[in-house]
């Protein structure tokens, strides 16, 4: 595959690496590189953004996404977009024209609730900077300006978004058009947060409560999450959202342990990072229950002590306040060092075995499990 190579050792990179090395320093110059280094800071690649819609079939009828995409590139200038109007990159160049060479890796990501495509853009840029195609979808009718209700259908539609948004990936037309021939979905992995990473639990195999589905039937719970269930509905989630085309997941702070519960969660089959702050006021008992069901396979857990919420997003330090907060952009670099050392791992484009074994320390806010 063009570009992606092992490291030439486990702990230093290969000197004078360039754009066609998997992993790279931020400078691209000629002195080796240890891994974590490699991993936490920008890679040789400029940012390219681009935003679009796209519509497609959902179970539902026809669907229309706000749909975002972020590639190599090698532009030097050009406006930085502000993302859904809120936040202003200051790295991402818009519309800058993709990088030569690929095809390129693809990854795809699913905000949380309320959030929107870009929620997570440091992470985004990141991946893109070290050569990585990354899409995302607005989930539509549970952003930012949707309000906080949630009903039952947007519990399988999120995963039809995302599957939605491979398709784009692998046929791309109009306004994404410059992308023909320059993704490989070989290897495709994928992050969410929050209820992103509910939504890629589903994806991941992870089968839903039929006990809760029958007390939504039957008017027990009147939860969310039952709001709308009908027999259409609950046959739909029964039959699960899995998709096989993803083969890795890294999961931020994920919720809704009680829709698989521990059985459902156990038949997740593809690997799973599983990152998680220790301060998260929202999904922090969850993610003991989540990962109690998830430990023992191939899966890994990066707990941040001073972790929030959005210490996964661009909200970090914004949203959350309180005291014992870890710093936003240290936060980000625990973030982009062990989220892109799994997705490399996990592709075979280098052994990060001691990152996740601890050999290898990217901060000492970190905590890992197996």
């Amino acid at each position: 595959m063009r570009g992606w190579m092992g490291l030439c050792g486990l702990v230093v990179a290969c000197a004078g690496t360039d754009k066609d090395s998997g992993v790279s320093g931020a400078d691209g110059g000629d002195e080796p590189v240890d891994l974590v280094t490699s991993l936490a800071e920008p890679g040789p690649y400029a940012v390219g953004f681009r935003a679009t819609e796209v519509t497609y079939d959902s179970s539902e009828g026809a669907r229309t996404l706000r749909f975002t995409v972020w590639y190599p590139s090698d532009a030097t200038d050009g406006t930085h977009p502000r993302y859904n109007g809120l936040v202003e990159s200051t790295v991402a160049w818009q519309d800058a024209e993709l990088a030569a060479g690929g095809p390129f890796p693809a990854h795809v990501y699913s905000h949380g609730h309320q959030g929107y495509a870009e929620a997570s853009g440091f992470w985004m840029e990141h991946l893109a900077s070290h050569g990585f195609v990354v899409a995302a979808p607005d989930h539509t009718g549970n952003t930012t300006f949707d309000g906080s209700e949630r009903l039952t259908e947007i519990y399988f539609l999120r995963a039809e978004d995302l599957g939605a948004t491979i398709d784009t990936l692998a046929a791309p037309t109009g306004d994404l058009a410059f992308l023909s021939g320059a993704v490989d979905l070989e290897g495709l992995t994928a992050s969410g947060h929050s209820f992103g990473g509910y939504t890629l639990h589903a994806l991941a195999g992870a089968t839903f409560d039929p006990d809760l589905i029958a007390q939504c039937l039957d008017g027990t719970d009147t939860s969310s999450y039952c709001s709308t269930m009908d027999d259409a509905a609950a046959a739909r989630l029964a039959a699960g959202l899995t998709d096989p085309r993803i083969t890795a997941f890294v999961s931020m702070a994920p919720g809704d342990f009680r829709l698989f519960g521990a059985s459902g969660l156990a038949a997740v089959d593809r690997p799973i990072l599983h990152m998680t702050g220790d301060l998260d006021p929202q999904t922090g008992s969850v993610a003991e229950d989540i990962w109690g069901a998830l430990a023992g396979g191939p899966h890994r857990r990066v707990d941040i002590a001073g972790g929030g919420h959005q210490t996964f997003t661009d909200f970090s330090g914004v949203l959350e306040t309180f005291d014992g907060l870890i710093e936003a952009e240290r936060g980000f670099r625990i973030v982009d060092a062990y989220g892109l050392g799994w997705i490399h791992h996990q592709r075979g484009s280098l052994d990060a075995t001691a990152l996740f074994d601890g050999s290898l320390e990217v901060d000492a806010a970190v905590t890992l499990a197996d």
